[in-house]
Order: structure tokens, then sequence, then C-alpha cells
């Protein structure tokens, strides 16, 4: 394969030099960040030509990267280009390996060669969705006609997707459509659907709900409180972090906030149980003392009532915890201070402080400047003992850039406690599965790609 082809733009042409050089030279993680940029959704290739020279050259690329299972699944399609399972059965692999964006290209060229196909419609949204593209599976499914009709799964993403753009009204028509059906898995997503939109409902005429609305929208579709809004940069990042140094005034602010929501709440909370890890017993520690409250280790034989911390739950939860934490529990409320937006993890707490890209704990390793030096560099981690690490929390003042905005996260509480307990947020909930937490919301933030 020639380095110049006249055929191709120029744009095009100056992509692939520098694949096939990156690819001579022993460099594949450099080749495949290059066709990334072709074959990211919706895929920057303009004939059939320009596709299989693109789909030639990540053959290439995965062979050299990840081997002969992946490069092979390439090569069908290389092969048979508009063979629609050849491009699902790549695409589901794509999926599994979080390579969303040229997985929905695949899928999106699927779909315009066997259009009205679900299992097509259904694997290409679920990657929309991953990269929180809700507009764009919205317009999918809406163009779906005849799988929508036929389809209650695809009737109830068309809902959920309008959701995630702030459309609470189509939601609201589709209901009725798949809340008779026969189908246990349909049934527990219409009744997820339900809750979204009872609170929704509930929150429409004290709230905005619009692109602004973080914490409308976050308890809206997760069940969560979310207790600090970022006030950095807010008319970009709308309340949420990307890379946050976290402080042990955030954390005692995210205390003193639980203080305020049990308390107009009407919840009064018998201990305060730490999840084991070394962070959730830091914070866990510091949350006793302040809130007057015993303390106990979190114990998988004697599960007690009361608020369970934790300080980042993909931290703090292993696989045994997962299972006894998915139902909610009568009396117990589960608190993680931070929670990841981007990739969250797969159970929606019922409090949260923050969300955040990427963040460091403040006993943790963490970047810091060397002024002398005048380089970045990694600060040692704080070993002190559990109770003297703790003490800084409790001792903490309330950094003065933080918005003042309690009586506006305090005034999402009322409307929310009578509802049905099915949709109520997690806070009041005693029975059934907590929700997935999902991936962005109908408010958008800057992030890191």
């Amino acid at each position: 394969m020639s380095e110049k082809n006249e055929k191709f733009p120029l744009d095009y042409n100056m992509i692939r030099e520098q694949i096939i050089e990156s690819l001579e030279i022993g460099d594949p993680q450099e080749a495949y960040l290059n066709i990334r940029t072709i074959l990211d959704y919706p895929g920057q290739v303009k004939n059939e030509i320009m596709w299989q020279d693109a789909i030639t050259l990540f053959e290439r690329i995965t062979r050299n990267l990840v081997g002969d299972k992946l490069g092979d699944l390439v090569k069908n399609i290389i092969l048979y280009p508009n063979d629609v399972l050849a491009l699902y059965d790549l695409a589901y692999e794509l999926y599994e390996q979080r390579v969303h964006s040229i997985a929905a290209t695949l899928l999106n060229r699927a779909n315009k060669i066997s259009p009205q196909n679900e299992k097509i419609v259904t694997e290409l949204v679920s990657n929309l969705e991953a990269m929180m593209l809700n507009n764009e599976a919205r317009k999918i499914l809406s163009e779906a006609k005849d799988v929508l009709k036929s389809s209650e799964f695809c009737r109830y993403l068309l809902a959920f997707n309008s959701l995630m753009v702030g459309d609470i009204n189509e939601p609201v028509k589709i209901l009725p459509s798949i809340q008779g059906s026969s189908d246990e898995g349909i049934q527990f997503m219409a009744k997820t659907l339900e809750g979204m939109i009872d609170r929704a409902l509930a929150l429409k005429n004290v709230r905005s709900l619009d692109n602004k609305d973080l914490r409308g929208w976050h308890i809206v579709l997760n069940g969560t409180v979310l207790l600090h809004r970022s006030p950095y940069v807010l008319d970009v990042m709308n309340g949420r972090y990307a890379y946050v140094s976290d402080s042990y005034s955030l954390c005692r602010d995210g205390i003193d906030r639980i203080k305020e929501v049990l308390k107009i709440a009407e919840i009064d909370i018998p201990y305060v149980i730490s999840l084991p890890d070394r962070s959730s017993q830091i914070l866990a520690h510091a949350t006793s003392k302040i809130l007057e409250k015993p303390l106990e280790i979190w114990n998988l034989k004697d599960i007690k009532e009361g608020l369970i911390v934790s300080y980042d739950l993909d931290e703090s939860c292993s696989e045994e915890m997962y299972g006894k934490i998915t139902n909610f529990q009568p009396g117990q409320i589960l608190w993680a201070h931070a929670s990841n937006w981007i990739n969250p993890y797969p159970i929606a707490p019922d409090i949260t402080t923050f969300l955040n890209q990427e963040n460091a704990s403040p006993w943790g390793r963490r970047m810091a400047y060397d002024i002398k030096g005048k380089e970045l560099t990694t600060t040692k981690p704080d070993d002190s003992v559990i109770e003297e690490v703790s003490l800084k929390i409790i001792e903490a003042e309330k950094d003065e850039d933080y918005l003042d905005d309690l009586d506006d996260l305090l005034s999402l509480i009322e409307p929310l406690k009578n509802l049905k307990d099915e949709s109520k947020p997690g806070v009041f909930r005693t029975s059934g599965k907590r929700l997935r937490q999902r991936a962005g919301s109908p408010v958008p933030s800057g992030r890191f790609i």
C-alpha cells in the first residue's frame, strides 16, 4: 500500500500517511489514535473506496495492537463490506472493549444497509448512549417506525433517550404502551421510566428542569440527591467537575449538607456505617462525630440500619457488597461522596456529594507543582491513623468559593416525599432495586476525552 493515493482528499491522505508511518516504526497505538479521527462516529469517510481503505488500515492496527481475534472480525468486513452480521459482530466486540465511537460508526453503516432491524438499532443506540449522544440515539429510534411499532424495548429506549435530552412529554405518551407488557424485563423498565416521569412532574412546577438544572435532573434520572455543585466555570461545567483535587473542606461540606437533608426529610439514622476501605472509614469516622451517631464498620453478616458511607463506590464496593446494596433496605441510606459521571458505578447511591470525571482524595497521592524545580510532582499519601486524618475533616472550614445554594438543595426534598414508594428518590425508598446510575443528563458539561 503506497503512502499517497490521489483518489483520496488531502486531509484523509495526511492522516493515512501518519498511520502507515506509525505502523512501520512499530507504534500501533499512535496509528490507532489517528484511525479514530477517521472512524469515530459518524465516520469521516466520503465513499466506498475510502471506507475499504480505512477498514484495511484498521485491520493492520488491530492485529498489531490486540491480536488476530479482533483482526479476523475486521477482515470479515473487508471481505464482505455490506454484510450486516459481520458489521454487528465487530461492533459488539468493540462495545465490550468500550470502543463505542467506532462501534457506532459500524452499526450506523449496518443500519443504512438494513434499516428497521431491531438488533442493529438497539446495539447502535447502546453505543450512542455510552457516548452520551442521546439526541442522536433519539433520532435513530424515531426513524425506525416499524421497529417502534413491534418492539416494546425500542419504545422504552425512545422514552428514556427523550428524557435524557430534557423532553418529558414523549415519555408520558409512550409509557402506557409498555406498562402492560408480559415481559418481566420490560415491566421493570416501565416502572423505572414511570418513576423518572413522576419525579420530573413533581419537580416541574418548582424547578426549571432545563439544560442548567443539574441537581433537578440528577434526582429525576437517578433518584440521587446531589449535595454539591462545582462553583468553577459554571457556564461550561454546569456544576460538575472534570478533574478535582478533593479537599477536607469539601468532605466537611458534604457531611454538613447530609445533616440538613436528613433533617428536612425527617429521617433519624441510628448508625453511621462505613464500608471497609480506608477512605470510607476516614470519611465515616468524621461523619459519625459530626452527626453524633455511633460508628459501625460494614459487616455482611449483621447489616444494620443507618447511613452507609462510601468515599467512592468504584473503590469501596467489592462484588459481595455489590450484591448486598443492589436492593433498598428499610432504614438504610447509601451515601457515595464522589461519583464519576462519565463512567458511573452501576448502582446509583441515594446521596452523592459531587460529580467528577477524575478525582484525587485529600489523603491520597496528589499532583503538586514544585516551584523550585518548576515541574509537576506527586505527593505521598497521608498514612496517619484514620482518627487523625478524619480530624482534618472535622476541623475544616467551608471554602469561600462554594455556592450558597443550600435552599436550592433542600427545595428538592418536599415535593418528592409523597410520591408512591417506587417513584420516590432513594433516601425514602424501602424496597426494590436501586437504579442504574446514568452517564450524563440533559445538562451538558465540558470533559476530558
